[in-house]
Protein backbone atom coordinates (compact mmCIF):
# COMPACT_ATOMS: atom_id res chain seq x y z
CA UNK A 1 0.00 0.00 0.00
CA UNK A 2 2.69 2.44 0.87
CA UNK A 3 4.32 1.63 -2.15
CA UNK A 4 1.24 2.59 -3.86
CA UNK A 5 1.32 6.13 -2.46
CA UNK A 6 4.62 6.55 -2.99
CA UNK A 7 4.16 5.67 -6.68
CA UNK A 8 1.22 7.86 -6.81
CA UNK A 9 3.00 11.21 -5.35
CA UNK A 10 5.94 10.12 -8.16
CA UNK A 11 3.77 10.44 -10.59
CA UNK A 12 2.21 13.61 -9.69
CA UNK A 13 5.95 15.53 -9.32
CA UNK A 14 6.77 14.26 -12.56
CA UNK A 15 3.88 15.27 -14.44
CA UNK A 16 3.99 18.49 -12.42
CA UNK A 17 7.85 19.13 -13.83
CA UNK A 18 6.89 18.18 -16.79
CA UNK A 19 3.97 20.89 -17.12
CA UNK A 20 6.49 23.50 -15.75
CA UNK A 21 9.29 22.65 -18.37
CA UNK A 22 6.17 22.96 -20.78
CA UNK A 23 5.38 26.12 -19.84
CA UNK A 24 8.80 27.42 -19.60
CA UNK A 25 10.04 25.89 -23.25
CA UNK A 26 6.68 27.49 -24.28
CA UNK A 27 8.29 30.72 -22.95
CA UNK A 28 11.57 30.41 -24.50
CA UNK A 29 10.11 29.30 -27.62
CA UNK A 30 7.33 32.49 -27.85
CA UNK A 31 10.73 34.96 -26.50
CA UNK A 32 12.86 33.28 -29.04
CA UNK A 33 10.01 34.95 -32.02
CA UNK A 34 9.96 38.24 -30.08
CA UNK A 35 13.85 38.57 -29.76
CA UNK A 36 13.92 37.48 -34.08
CA UNK A 37 11.36 40.50 -34.18
CA UNK A 38 8.78 37.94 -35.46
CA UNK A 39 5.87 39.76 -33.63
CA UNK A 40 2.97 38.17 -35.00
CA UNK A 41 4.31 34.66 -34.36
CA UNK A 42 5.20 36.08 -30.65
CA UNK A 43 1.61 37.00 -29.97
CA UNK A 44 0.21 33.44 -31.27
CA UNK A 45 2.82 32.05 -28.73
CA UNK A 46 2.87 34.15 -25.94
CA UNK A 47 -1.20 33.81 -26.04
CA UNK A 48 -1.70 30.62 -24.37
CA UNK A 49 0.90 31.86 -21.26
CA UNK A 50 -1.01 34.99 -20.19
CA UNK A 51 -3.89 32.63 -19.07
CA UNK A 52 -2.97 31.94 -15.00
CA UNK A 53 -2.68 27.64 -14.70
CA UNK A 54 -0.94 25.59 -12.47
CA UNK A 55 2.94 25.84 -12.78
CA UNK A 56 2.40 28.65 -15.62
CA UNK A 57 5.08 31.47 -13.61
CA UNK A 58 5.77 33.64 -17.15
CA UNK A 59 2.03 35.15 -16.91
CA UNK A 60 2.96 38.62 -16.09
CA UNK A 61 5.99 38.62 -18.74
CA UNK A 62 3.86 37.34 -21.22
CA UNK A 63 1.45 39.66 -20.99
CA UNK A 64 4.13 41.99 -21.08
CA UNK A 65 5.95 40.36 -24.28
CA UNK A 66 2.46 39.76 -26.00
CA UNK A 67 1.73 43.72 -25.69
CA UNK A 68 4.59 44.78 -27.27
CA UNK A 69 4.23 42.49 -29.74
CA UNK A 70 1.17 43.65 -31.04
CA UNK A 71 2.23 47.15 -31.10
CA UNK A 72 4.87 46.13 -32.83
CA UNK A 73 2.54 44.28 -35.26
CA UNK A 74 0.26 47.37 -35.45
CA UNK A 75 -2.24 47.21 -32.53
CA UNK A 76 -2.08 49.96 -30.32
CA UNK A 77 -5.23 50.00 -28.70
CA UNK A 78 -4.92 45.80 -27.96
CA UNK A 79 -1.82 46.52 -26.51
CA UNK A 80 -3.12 49.30 -24.56
CA UNK A 81 -5.79 46.49 -23.50
CA UNK A 82 -3.12 44.65 -22.32
CA UNK A 83 -0.84 47.01 -20.12
CA UNK A 84 -4.00 47.89 -18.19
CA UNK A 85 -4.84 44.61 -17.20
CA UNK A 86 -1.39 43.53 -16.09
CA UNK A 87 -1.68 47.12 -13.98
CA UNK A 88 -4.57 46.24 -12.78
CA UNK A 89 -3.85 42.50 -12.23
CA UNK A 90 -0.83 43.27 -10.77
CA UNK A 91 -0.34 46.21 -9.65
CA UNK A 92 2.97 45.40 -7.29
CA UNK A 93 4.74 43.58 -10.26
CA UNK A 94 8.69 44.86 -9.95
CA UNK A 95 8.68 45.63 -13.75
CA UNK A 96 5.26 48.44 -13.28
CA UNK A 97 7.37 51.20 -14.19
CA UNK A 98 7.92 49.86 -17.37
CA UNK A 99 4.05 48.95 -18.06
CA UNK A 100 3.26 52.92 -17.57
CA UNK A 101 6.33 53.86 -19.82
CA UNK A 102 4.81 51.84 -22.48
CA UNK A 103 1.06 52.62 -21.76
CA UNK A 104 2.43 56.06 -21.92
CA UNK A 105 3.76 55.90 -25.78
CA UNK A 106 0.23 54.02 -26.38
CA UNK A 107 -1.65 56.79 -25.34
CA UNK A 108 0.29 59.06 -26.86
CA UNK A 109 0.11 57.16 -30.43
CA UNK A 110 -3.43 57.35 -29.79
CA UNK A 111 -2.80 61.03 -29.65
CA UNK A 112 -4.54 61.06 -25.86
CA UNK A 113 -1.78 63.24 -24.89
CA UNK A 114 -3.13 64.12 -21.68
CA UNK A 115 -3.79 60.11 -20.03
CA UNK A 116 -0.24 59.78 -21.43
CA UNK A 117 1.67 62.47 -19.17
CA UNK A 118 -0.76 61.05 -16.66
CA UNK A 119 0.10 57.81 -16.59
CA UNK A 120 4.11 58.38 -17.45
CA UNK A 121 3.92 60.37 -14.35
CA UNK A 122 3.88 57.63 -11.98
CA UNK A 123 7.56 56.46 -13.55
CA UNK A 124 9.82 56.42 -10.19
CA UNK A 125 13.05 54.42 -11.97
CA UNK A 126 15.52 57.21 -12.83
CA UNK A 127 17.27 55.88 -16.01
CA UNK A 128 14.11 54.82 -17.32
CA UNK A 129 12.82 58.82 -16.61
CA UNK A 130 15.38 59.95 -19.06
CA UNK A 131 13.80 57.70 -22.45
CA UNK A 132 10.60 59.16 -20.68
CA UNK A 133 11.69 62.81 -21.93
CA UNK A 134 12.63 61.84 -25.02
CA UNK A 135 9.35 60.36 -25.70
CA UNK A 136 7.73 63.47 -24.29
CA UNK A 137 9.81 65.17 -26.75
CA UNK A 138 9.59 63.36 -29.74
CA UNK A 139 5.50 63.05 -29.52
CA UNK A 140 4.64 66.85 -27.82
CA UNK A 141 6.68 67.96 -30.82
CA UNK A 142 3.88 66.67 -32.70
CA UNK A 143 1.78 69.28 -31.83
CA UNK A 144 2.39 71.67 -34.56
CA UNK A 145 -0.98 74.33 -34.18
CA UNK A 146 0.22 77.02 -31.35
CA UNK A 147 -3.54 77.27 -30.45
CA UNK A 148 -3.15 73.34 -29.57
CA UNK A 149 -0.02 73.25 -27.80
CA UNK A 150 -0.88 76.76 -25.50
CA UNK A 151 -3.63 74.50 -24.56
CA UNK A 152 -1.26 71.67 -23.75
CA UNK A 153 0.84 73.85 -21.78
CA UNK A 154 -2.30 75.42 -19.83
CA UNK A 155 -3.09 71.40 -18.64
CA UNK A 156 0.39 70.35 -17.85
CA UNK A 157 1.99 74.05 -17.14
CA UNK A 158 5.01 71.92 -15.07
CA UNK A 159 5.62 69.90 -18.36
CA UNK A 160 9.28 71.76 -19.20
CA UNK A 161 9.23 70.13 -22.99
CA UNK A 162 6.20 71.54 -23.47
CA UNK A 163 6.98 75.19 -22.41
CA UNK A 164 9.84 74.97 -24.47
CA UNK A 165 8.59 73.99 -27.80
CA UNK A 166 5.51 76.73 -27.03
CA UNK A 167 8.24 79.38 -26.78
CA UNK A 168 10.19 78.70 -29.97
CA UNK A 169 6.50 78.25 -31.80
CA UNK A 170 6.18 82.38 -30.06
CA UNK A 171 9.32 83.32 -30.82
CA UNK A 172 8.92 81.68 -34.72
CA UNK A 173 5.76 84.51 -35.07
CA UNK A 174 6.13 87.79 -36.08
CA UNK A 175 6.29 90.20 -33.53
CA UNK A 176 2.89 91.65 -33.71
CA UNK A 177 1.78 88.12 -33.06
CA UNK A 178 3.82 86.89 -30.21
CA UNK A 179 2.80 86.82 -26.79
CA UNK A 180 5.62 88.35 -25.49
CA UNK A 181 3.98 88.13 -22.02
CA UNK A 182 3.96 84.16 -22.10
CA UNK A 183 6.74 83.91 -23.26
CA UNK A 184 8.53 85.71 -20.84
CA UNK A 185 6.72 84.00 -18.09
CA UNK A 186 8.06 80.69 -19.66
CA UNK A 187 11.67 81.93 -19.77
CA UNK A 188 11.52 83.20 -16.34
CA UNK A 189 9.84 80.16 -15.09
CA UNK A 190 11.96 77.57 -16.49
CA UNK A 191 15.30 79.68 -16.37
CA UNK A 192 15.45 79.39 -20.30
CA UNK A 193 18.48 81.05 -21.98
CA UNK A 194 16.66 84.07 -23.92
CA UNK A 195 19.18 83.55 -26.87
CA UNK A 196 17.33 80.40 -27.17
CA UNK A 197 14.28 82.28 -28.53
CA UNK A 198 16.31 85.21 -30.20
CA UNK A 199 15.61 87.48 -27.50
CA UNK A 200 18.09 89.89 -27.29
CA UNK A 201 18.76 90.80 -23.80
CA UNK A 202 19.74 94.76 -22.57
CA UNK A 203 21.42 94.76 -19.94
CA UNK A 204 20.79 98.75 -18.96
CA UNK A 205 19.51 101.68 -20.54
CA UNK A 206 22.11 104.43 -20.75
CA UNK A 207 20.45 108.16 -19.44
CA UNK A 208 21.84 111.34 -21.06
CA UNK A 209 21.37 115.02 -21.06
CA UNK A 210 20.69 114.88 -24.99
CA UNK A 211 19.17 112.15 -27.16
CA UNK A 212 20.36 111.94 -30.93
CA UNK A 213 17.67 111.39 -32.97
CA UNK A 214 17.75 110.33 -37.00
CA UNK A 215 14.70 111.64 -39.00
CA UNK A 216 14.95 109.64 -42.44
CA UNK A 217 12.63 110.02 -44.84
CA UNK A 218 12.00 111.40 -48.30
CA UNK A 219 12.55 115.15 -48.40
CA UNK A 220 13.42 115.25 -52.43
CA UNK A 221 15.07 118.38 -51.33
CA UNK A 222 16.54 119.27 -54.96
CA UNK A 223 12.45 119.14 -55.98
CA UNK A 224 11.80 121.96 -53.63
CA UNK A 225 10.86 125.11 -55.08
CA UNK A 226 10.90 128.38 -53.02
CA UNK A 227 6.89 129.28 -53.47
CA UNK A 228 4.03 129.13 -51.53
CA UNK A 229 2.16 125.93 -53.92
CA UNK A 230 1.85 122.44 -51.90
CA UNK A 231 4.47 120.15 -52.92
CA UNK A 232 4.04 116.53 -54.02
CA UNK A 233 5.37 115.47 -50.54
CA UNK A 234 3.77 118.04 -48.72
CA UNK A 235 2.67 115.65 -46.26
CA UNK A 236 6.51 114.59 -45.34
CA UNK A 237 7.28 118.28 -44.38
CA UNK A 238 3.89 118.43 -42.62
CA UNK A 239 5.17 115.78 -40.69
CA UNK A 240 8.64 116.63 -39.96
CA UNK A 241 7.22 120.25 -39.04
CA UNK A 242 5.48 118.45 -36.40
CA UNK A 243 8.68 116.67 -35.30
CA UNK A 244 10.46 120.26 -34.70
CA UNK A 245 7.72 120.90 -32.56
CA UNK A 246 7.25 118.40 -30.32
CA UNK A 247 11.24 118.71 -29.78
CA UNK A 248 11.32 122.73 -29.58
CA UNK A 249 8.19 122.13 -26.83
CA UNK A 250 9.86 119.27 -24.73
CA UNK A 251 13.32 121.43 -24.83
CA UNK A 252 10.99 123.87 -22.79
CA UNK A 253 10.46 121.05 -19.93
CA UNK A 254 14.25 120.17 -20.12
CA UNK A 255 14.14 117.30 -22.39
CA UNK A 256 17.06 117.80 -25.03
CA UNK A 257 17.03 115.85 -28.50
CA UNK A 258 18.58 116.77 -31.29
CA UNK A 259 17.34 116.18 -34.73
CA UNK A 260 19.44 115.15 -37.26
CA UNK A 261 17.08 115.29 -40.87
CA UNK A 262 18.12 112.99 -43.65
CA UNK A 263 16.95 112.67 -47.05
CA UNK A 264 16.04 109.52 -48.29
CA UNK A 265 14.90 110.07 -51.60
CA UNK A 266 12.89 107.11 -51.82
CA UNK A 267 15.95 105.32 -52.54
CA UNK A 268 17.32 102.46 -51.19
CA UNK A 269 21.01 102.92 -52.05
CA UNK A 270 21.05 107.06 -50.93
CA UNK A 271 19.16 105.27 -47.75
CA UNK A 272 22.56 102.60 -47.42
CA UNK A 273 24.50 105.98 -47.35
CA UNK A 274 22.94 107.85 -45.33
CA UNK A 275 23.38 104.57 -42.84
CA UNK A 276 26.94 103.97 -43.69
CA UNK A 277 27.35 107.82 -42.03
CA UNK A 278 30.11 107.34 -38.97
CA UNK A 279 27.48 109.55 -37.10
CA UNK A 280 24.33 106.79 -37.09
CA UNK A 281 25.76 104.79 -35.09
CA UNK A 282 25.87 107.19 -32.22
CA UNK A 283 22.04 107.59 -32.83
CA UNK A 284 19.74 107.27 -29.82
CA UNK A 285 16.32 106.73 -32.20
CA UNK A 286 15.56 106.69 -35.54
CA UNK A 287 12.27 107.90 -37.01
CA UNK A 288 11.43 106.82 -40.11
CA UNK A 289 11.78 105.65 -42.91
CA UNK A 290 8.76 105.89 -45.23
CA UNK A 291 8.54 103.22 -48.06
CA UNK A 292 9.27 100.21 -48.45
CA UNK A 293 12.52 99.63 -50.16
CA UNK A 294 14.66 101.92 -47.67
CA UNK A 295 12.59 100.06 -44.19
CA UNK A 296 14.48 96.89 -45.32
CA UNK A 297 18.13 98.42 -45.30
CA UNK A 298 16.85 100.63 -41.29
CA UNK A 299 15.49 97.39 -40.19
CA UNK A 300 18.96 96.02 -40.98
CA UNK A 301 20.63 98.37 -39.79
CA UNK A 302 18.61 99.11 -36.46
CA UNK A 303 19.01 95.04 -35.82
CA UNK A 304 22.41 95.10 -35.94
CA UNK A 305 23.60 97.93 -33.74
CA UNK A 306 20.70 98.15 -31.29
CA UNK A 307 19.33 101.11 -32.09
CA UNK A 308 16.02 101.76 -32.01
CA UNK A 309 13.85 102.54 -35.06
CA UNK A 310 9.78 103.84 -35.24
CA UNK A 311 7.65 103.70 -37.91
CA UNK A 312 5.31 106.93 -37.98
CA UNK A 313 3.06 106.18 -40.38
CA UNK A 314 2.88 101.98 -41.75
CA UNK A 315 0.72 99.45 -39.87
CA UNK A 316 2.02 96.33 -41.42
CA UNK A 317 3.43 94.04 -39.56
CA UNK A 318 6.15 93.15 -41.91
CA UNK A 319 8.22 96.65 -41.32
CA UNK A 320 8.98 95.18 -38.02
CA UNK A 321 9.30 91.72 -38.74
CA UNK A 322 11.14 90.12 -36.07
CA UNK A 323 13.62 93.09 -35.36
CA UNK A 324 13.22 93.93 -31.22
CA UNK A 325 14.39 97.67 -31.76
CA UNK A 326 12.00 98.17 -34.65
CA UNK A 327 8.40 99.56 -33.73
CA UNK A 328 5.41 100.80 -35.04
CA UNK A 329 3.46 103.93 -33.79
CA UNK A 330 0.13 102.98 -35.17
CA UNK A 331 -1.62 99.39 -34.36
CA UNK A 332 -0.38 97.27 -36.93
CA UNK A 333 -3.35 95.50 -38.98
CA UNK A 334 -3.46 92.30 -36.66
CA UNK A 335 -3.85 94.16 -33.50
CA UNK A 336 -6.61 96.60 -34.52
CA UNK A 337 -8.66 93.16 -36.03
CA UNK A 338 -7.48 91.18 -32.69
CA UNK A 339 -8.90 94.39 -30.51
CA UNK A 340 -11.85 94.47 -32.15
CA UNK A 341 -12.98 90.99 -31.96
CA UNK A 342 -12.19 91.59 -28.32
CA UNK A 343 -14.84 94.94 -28.02
CA UNK A 344 -17.59 92.75 -29.34
CA UNK A 345 -16.66 90.10 -27.03
CA UNK A 346 -17.01 92.64 -24.00
CA UNK A 347 -19.29 94.70 -25.21
CA UNK A 348 -21.88 93.29 -27.26
CA UNK A 349 -24.21 90.29 -27.53
CA UNK A 350 -23.11 86.72 -28.09
CA UNK A 351 -25.28 86.63 -31.57
CA UNK A 352 -23.72 84.98 -34.47
CA UNK A 353 -21.61 87.59 -36.64
CA UNK A 354 -20.81 88.76 -40.62
CA UNK A 355 -17.05 89.78 -41.77
CA UNK A 356 -17.27 92.18 -44.96
CA UNK A 357 -13.81 92.94 -45.97
CA UNK A 358 -12.23 94.94 -49.00
CA UNK A 359 -10.32 93.04 -51.36
CA UNK A 360 -6.94 95.08 -50.32
CA UNK A 361 -3.92 93.43 -48.45
CA UNK A 362 -5.01 95.58 -45.34
CA UNK A 363 -8.11 95.43 -45.25
CA UNK A 364 -7.52 91.03 -45.71
CA UNK A 365 -5.02 91.08 -42.65
CA UNK A 366 -7.39 93.54 -40.54
CA UNK A 367 -10.51 90.78 -41.35
CA UNK A 368 -8.34 87.96 -40.82
CA UNK A 369 -6.81 88.98 -37.46
CA UNK A 370 -10.52 89.56 -36.00
CA UNK A 371 -11.39 86.20 -37.44
CA UNK A 372 -8.91 84.62 -35.60
CA UNK A 373 -9.78 86.32 -32.40
CA UNK A 374 -13.22 85.30 -32.86
CA UNK A 375 -12.74 82.15 -33.07
CA UNK A 376 -10.68 82.05 -30.22
CA UNK A 377 -12.95 84.05 -28.11
CA UNK A 378 -15.80 81.17 -29.54
CA UNK A 379 -17.44 84.41 -30.89
CA UNK A 380 -20.04 82.21 -34.21
CA UNK A 381 -19.13 84.20 -37.62
CA UNK A 382 -21.14 82.30 -39.65
CA UNK A 383 -20.29 84.66 -43.34
CA UNK A 384 -16.75 85.92 -44.07
CA UNK A 385 -17.29 87.46 -47.37
CA UNK A 386 -14.22 89.38 -49.84
CA UNK A 387 -15.98 91.95 -52.28
CA UNK A 388 -14.23 92.44 -55.19
CA UNK A 389 -13.92 95.73 -56.77
CA UNK A 390 -17.17 96.69 -58.33
CA UNK A 391 -18.94 94.04 -56.63
CA UNK A 392 -20.73 95.94 -53.71
CA UNK A 393 -24.01 95.03 -55.02
CA UNK A 394 -23.40 91.62 -53.44
CA UNK A 395 -23.76 92.90 -49.81
CA UNK A 396 -27.29 94.17 -50.33
CA UNK A 397 -28.04 90.46 -52.24
CA UNK A 398 -26.66 89.15 -49.08
CA UNK A 399 -27.80 91.30 -46.27
CA UNK A 400 -31.46 91.97 -48.00
CA UNK A 401 -32.75 89.89 -51.12
CA UNK A 402 -31.36 88.36 -54.22
CA UNK A 403 -34.91 88.87 -56.13
CA UNK A 404 -34.60 91.84 -57.73
CA UNK A 405 -38.05 91.94 -59.03
CA UNK A 406 -38.99 92.70 -55.23
CA UNK A 407 -38.16 97.09 -55.45
CA UNK A 408 -38.54 98.05 -52.11
CA UNK A 409 -36.66 95.67 -49.56
CA UNK A 410 -38.17 97.01 -46.51
CA UNK A 411 -41.44 95.32 -47.28
CA UNK A 412 -42.91 92.80 -45.15
CA UNK A 413 -42.93 90.51 -48.46
CA UNK A 414 -39.45 91.37 -49.10
CA UNK A 415 -38.48 90.84 -44.92
CA UNK A 416 -39.38 87.46 -44.99
CA UNK A 417 -37.26 86.31 -48.21
CA UNK A 418 -33.91 87.56 -46.28
CA UNK A 419 -31.36 85.66 -47.00
CA UNK A 420 -30.10 86.27 -43.55
CA UNK A 421 -33.19 86.81 -41.55
CA UNK A 422 -34.53 88.70 -39.06
CA UNK A 423 -32.54 89.40 -35.75
CA UNK A 424 -30.77 86.22 -36.17
CA UNK A 425 -27.27 87.91 -36.15
CA UNK A 426 -25.78 90.61 -33.51
CA UNK A 427 -23.03 92.19 -35.39
CA UNK A 428 -21.48 93.00 -39.08
CA UNK A 429 -17.44 93.89 -38.82
CA UNK A 430 -16.60 95.45 -41.93
CA UNK A 431 -12.69 96.25 -43.04
CA UNK A 432 -12.94 99.00 -45.50
CA UNK A 433 -12.15 102.28 -45.97
CA UNK A 434 -14.17 102.43 -49.55
CA UNK A 435 -17.01 104.33 -49.34
CA UNK A 436 -19.08 102.14 -51.56
CA UNK A 437 -18.97 99.06 -49.37
CA UNK A 438 -19.31 100.93 -46.34
CA UNK A 439 -22.36 102.81 -47.44
CA UNK A 440 -23.90 99.89 -48.92
CA UNK A 441 -23.67 98.37 -45.54
CA UNK A 442 -24.83 101.14 -43.43
CA UNK A 443 -27.98 101.41 -45.80
CA UNK A 444 -28.16 97.55 -46.26
CA UNK A 445 -28.99 97.45 -42.00
CA UNK A 446 -31.21 100.50 -42.28
CA UNK A 447 -33.30 98.78 -44.12
CA UNK A 448 -33.00 95.49 -42.58
CA UNK A 449 -34.06 97.36 -38.89
CA UNK A 450 -33.23 95.04 -36.25
CA UNK A 451 -30.54 95.05 -33.70
CA UNK A 452 -27.39 94.50 -35.94
CA UNK A 453 -24.55 96.50 -34.96
CA UNK A 454 -21.89 97.62 -37.44
CA UNK A 455 -18.10 97.78 -36.43
CA UNK A 456 -16.09 99.61 -39.39
CA UNK A 457 -13.00 102.08 -39.62
CA UNK A 458 -12.72 105.87 -38.21
CA UNK A 459 -12.02 106.31 -41.93
CA UNK A 460 -15.62 106.24 -42.90
CA UNK A 461 -15.98 109.66 -40.86
CA UNK A 462 -13.89 111.29 -44.02
CA UNK A 463 -16.52 109.57 -46.41
CA UNK A 464 -19.36 113.07 -47.66
CA UNK A 465 -21.55 110.06 -48.57
CA UNK A 466 -22.78 108.89 -44.96
CA UNK A 467 -24.27 111.39 -42.78
CA UNK A 468 -23.29 111.72 -39.11
CA UNK A 469 -26.67 111.14 -37.76
CA UNK A 470 -26.81 107.63 -39.31
CA UNK A 471 -23.60 106.57 -36.94
CA UNK A 472 -25.54 107.53 -34.10
CA UNK A 473 -29.46 106.10 -35.30
CA UNK A 474 -27.81 102.57 -36.06
CA UNK A 475 -25.22 102.19 -32.90
CA UNK A 476 -22.54 101.87 -34.99
CA UNK A 477 -19.37 101.56 -33.72
CA UNK A 478 -15.74 102.63 -35.40
CA UNK A 479 -12.17 101.13 -34.63
CA UNK A 480 -9.84 104.38 -34.11
CA UNK A 481 -6.03 103.70 -33.85
CA UNK A 482 -4.19 106.85 -33.52
CA UNK A 483 -7.53 108.53 -32.69
CA UNK A 484 -6.68 112.96 -32.00
CA UNK A 485 -9.31 114.23 -29.10
CA UNK A 486 -8.92 117.69 -30.42
CA UNK A 487 -11.19 118.82 -27.60
CA UNK A 488 -8.60 119.02 -24.81
CA UNK A 489 -6.23 121.71 -23.54
CA UNK A 490 -3.44 120.21 -24.94
CA UNK A 491 -4.35 119.89 -28.21
CA UNK A 492 -5.01 123.70 -28.05
CA UNK A 493 -1.78 124.68 -26.83
CA UNK A 494 -0.33 122.29 -29.89
CA UNK A 495 -2.62 124.08 -32.32
CA UNK A 496 -1.85 127.88 -31.61
CA UNK A 497 1.78 127.18 -31.23
CA UNK A 498 1.79 125.93 -34.97
CA UNK A 499 -0.70 128.25 -36.05
CA UNK A 500 2.22 131.17 -34.07
CA UNK A 501 4.54 129.68 -36.19
CA UNK A 502 3.40 128.37 -39.42
CA UNK A 503 0.93 130.66 -40.33
CA UNK A 504 -2.00 127.66 -41.06
CA UNK A 505 -3.95 125.04 -39.22
CA UNK A 506 -2.20 121.32 -38.46
CA UNK A 507 -3.27 118.38 -40.81
CA UNK A 508 -3.14 114.74 -39.27
CA UNK A 509 0.58 114.49 -40.23
CA UNK A 510 1.42 117.69 -38.61
CA UNK A 511 -0.15 116.00 -35.94
CA UNK A 512 1.53 112.68 -36.37
CA UNK A 513 4.91 114.01 -35.79
CA UNK A 514 4.04 116.10 -32.99
CA UNK A 515 2.65 113.09 -31.30
CA UNK A 516 5.66 110.63 -32.46
CA UNK A 517 8.39 112.80 -30.56
CA UNK A 518 5.86 113.10 -27.51
CA UNK A 519 5.89 109.94 -26.98
CA UNK A 520 9.15 108.69 -27.51
CA UNK A 521 10.94 112.14 -26.41
CA UNK A 522 9.39 111.58 -23.05
CA UNK A 523 10.30 107.64 -23.26
CA UNK A 524 13.95 108.89 -23.80
CA UNK A 525 13.60 110.92 -20.91
CA UNK A 526 12.48 108.86 -18.63
CA UNK A 527 13.69 105.04 -19.27
CA UNK A 528 16.85 106.45 -21.52
CA UNK A 529 17.93 105.04 -24.86
CA UNK A 530 16.22 101.80 -24.73
CA UNK A 531 13.00 102.99 -23.29
CA UNK A 532 11.47 99.47 -24.71
CA UNK A 533 12.42 98.41 -20.81
CA UNK A 534 10.25 100.70 -18.94
CA UNK A 535 7.83 99.67 -21.01
CA UNK A 536 8.16 96.02 -20.57
CA UNK A 537 5.96 95.68 -17.52
CA UNK A 538 3.61 98.60 -18.37
CA UNK A 539 3.87 100.36 -21.22
CA UNK A 540 0.28 102.35 -21.03
CA UNK A 541 1.41 105.74 -21.79
CA UNK A 542 -1.64 108.72 -21.56
CA UNK A 543 -1.60 110.50 -24.83
CA UNK A 544 -0.77 114.01 -25.99
CA UNK A 545 -2.87 114.67 -28.79
CA UNK A 546 -4.46 111.12 -28.89
CA UNK A 547 -6.36 108.92 -26.96
CA UNK A 548 -2.82 107.07 -25.90
CA UNK A 549 -0.68 104.09 -26.30
CA UNK A 550 0.41 100.70 -25.04
CA UNK A 551 3.34 98.92 -25.91
CA UNK A 552 3.31 96.59 -22.51
CA UNK A 553 5.50 93.56 -24.48
CA UNK A 554 4.87 94.86 -27.45
CA UNK A 555 6.29 96.25 -30.91
CA UNK A 556 3.20 98.28 -31.92
CA UNK A 557 0.76 99.97 -30.46
CA UNK A 558 -2.25 97.79 -28.18
CA UNK A 559 -4.06 100.83 -28.06
CA UNK A 560 -7.07 100.35 -30.43
CA UNK A 561 -10.31 103.59 -29.21
CA UNK A 562 -13.63 102.35 -30.23
CA UNK A 563 -15.98 105.05 -30.95
CA UNK A 564 -19.73 105.37 -30.55
CA UNK A 565 -22.08 108.08 -31.24
CA UNK A 566 -25.34 109.72 -29.98
CA UNK A 567 -26.98 112.51 -31.53
CA UNK A 568 -24.59 115.53 -30.33
CA UNK A 569 -21.29 113.82 -29.10
CA UNK A 570 -18.67 110.97 -30.05
CA UNK A 571 -17.84 108.44 -26.97
CA UNK A 572 -14.13 106.96 -27.03
CA UNK A 573 -13.84 103.70 -25.18
CA UNK A 574 -10.69 102.02 -24.29
CA UNK A 575 -9.89 98.93 -22.95
CA UNK A 576 -8.56 98.11 -20.30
Amino acid sequence: MNKLILLFVGLLLFTGAQAQTNWQQQYINAKSFYTEGKYALAMEAFKPLIEEAEGNYFTTYSSFFYAISAYKSGYVPMAKNMMLQIKSKYPTWTKMDEVNYWLGLFYFEEKQMNQGLNVLKEIKDKKIKEDVEALKHQYISRIEDIVALQAFYELHPEEKIAAKLLAHKIADLPLVDQDRKLLNDIIEKFDFDPALFDMLEIEKSEKKNQYKIAVIMPFMAEDLEPNERKKVNQFVLDLYQGIQLAADTLKEEGINLKLFAYDSKRSKKTTEEILAKEEMLGMDLIIGPLYSQCIEVVNDFSYKNKINVINPLSSNSDVIGQNPFAFLFSPSNETVGRKSAEYVVDNLNKKPGIIIFEDDPTQTAIAAAYAKRAAQDSLNIIIVKKIEKGASREILDMLLIEDARIRDASTEEAKEKYEIPLDSIGHIFVATNDNLISSKVLSAVETRGDSITVIGSVGWLEMPVIKYDMYSKLGTVLYAPNYIVNSTMAYQAFRDSYIKKHKEVPNKYVEVGYEIVQLTGRALYKYGKYFQLGWKENGKVSGYLSAGFDFTLSNDNLQVPMLTFDDEEVYLKLKN
